[in-house]
């Protein structure tokens, strides 16, 4: 591309990310918006509304896709990944959805289209997409499904109350909660002597732990889709850390246990009458729901808005393509078959899953970092905030939301 064009280029995004961002603001409503996402309905937050809401949220793969919602709080992926993590320690048998339903196709979505909450004024509104040949805000083919207003004082603290919240969510178990629930434990196995210094030391491990992952959030928004893959990988690998630091006070409180507290404490989260946890409930459903196109359908989105050209593009989005289909089958295996009975087992299930993920991303980047070297400057602009194709109905609830 000639200086000229590339200049160009560069106006029509910086055009374009300006009467994005004046359109998010002046459509945003605060935390009750950065709420409805579900990223606080976990056990520590919301239960009454979380339960099985994450199978309900996501569907089908083409509905997921279709729903345009990323893993990001501004810069923050996967908010309160750490409260979902032990939501299915402590509480599987009611709360197991805020974890296991995430998959890869939540990691594509979150990478390729991030959602509402994503960027430094939450600018990725979801009702804006590609539209081939559109002249809209940048001339040049991306269309925004909304006319820019004035951005209000209103708006103004809407963003920055949702700011406040998205960076609380990187190393907070629910929104307002910090602390392992430590008097529930307690009351469930009535502790003494030993196993009390053992239960401080695992609250110790907890807050270092927490510690941990706070010294990894990151404070910048990752603005390409590369950017993205590398910042989510970063989180995931923190919170396998602070596992990993929890974990071992967690086995020796375990082990202190007799057998009678560690049966109540197994089934700590169950709200059945039996003391026996549930063998398995739907986890290994939920973990390994997968549809033919989790895969197909943002390649083809990409296929869309990119319009790659030439032989070198194409095959390096088949490469892309492909291995995004090694990924699913690699992260297939990680679904575990039944909630294991011991939370120590459950946070060994977590982790597994975890590790899983990030090798998933491993197997992505370097195809999607070809891919992506091989676009000219204005198709990187289209692929850095591409967003799902947008029907005229669901944009229609969107505003109506």
């Amino acid at each position: 591309m000639g200086h000229a064009a590339a200049g160009a280029a560069g106006a029509a995004v910086t055009h374009a990310q300006f009467a994005h961002n004046q359109f998010a603001a002046h459509n945003f409503h605060g935390l009750a918006n950065f709420n409805r996402t579900g990223f606080n309905r976990n056990a520590f937050g919301d239960p009454q509304r979380w339960n099985h809401f994450g199978g309900q949220f996501w569907g089908a793969g083409w509905q997921r896709w279709g729903r345009g919602w990323g893993g990001w709080a501004g810069p923050v992926f996967w908010p309160y990944l750490y409260g979902d993590v032990f939501s299915f320690a402590f509480w599987p048998y009611d709360y197991y959805d805020p974890f296991w339903a995430y998959g890869l196709d939540f990691l594509l979505i979150s990478i390729f289209a991030p959602g509402p909450y994503f960027g430094p004024d939450y600018g990725y509104a979801p009702d804006y997409g590609y539209v081939p040949g559109a002249t809209g805000y940048t001339g040049g083919g991306v269309y925004y499904g909304g006319a820019p207003s004035g951005v209000t004082k209103g708006d103004r603290q809407a963003l920055s109350e949702t700011e406040a919240a998205a960076t609380e969510s990187c190393n907070g178990l629910a929104p307002g909660v910090t602390d392992l629930p430590i008097d529930k434990i307690k009351q469930t196995v009535q502790p003494a002597g030993d196993q009390l210094r053992a239960l401080d030391d695992l609250n110790a491990a907890a807050f270092k732990a927490r510690d941990a992952i706070k010294a990894s959030c990151p404070t910048a928004v990752p603005l390409t889709p590369v950017a993205r893959l590398d910042s989510a990988e970063g989180r995931l690998e923190a919170v396998i850390n602070a596992i990993d630091i929890v974990h071992d006070p967690l086995q020796r409180f375990y082990d202190m246990l007799n057998e009678d507290q560690q049966r109540h404490f197994e089934s700590m989260g169950s709200s059945g009458s039996s003391d026996k946890a549930p063998p398995g409930g739907n986890i290994a459903a939920l973990c390994g729901q997968q549809s033919a196109d989790v895969t197909d359908i943002p390649i083809q989105r990409i296929d869309q808005v990119v319009q790659p050209d030439g032989p070198q593009q194409q095959n390096a989005l088949n490469a892309l393509k492909q291995a995004a289909r090694d990924a699913a089958q690699d992260l297939q295996r990680s679904c575990p078959k039944e909630v294991p009975h011991t939370p120590v087992a459950r946070l060994d299930a977590v982790k597994t899953r975890l590790t899983a993920m990030v090798e998933a991303m491993k197997t992505i980047r370097p195809k999607l970092q070809d891919f992506y070297n091989a676009l000219s400057d204005e198709q990187k602009a289209k692929f850095n905030i591409m967003g799902p194709a947008q029907s005229a109905s669901s944009g229609a609830q969107q505003q109506n939301d």
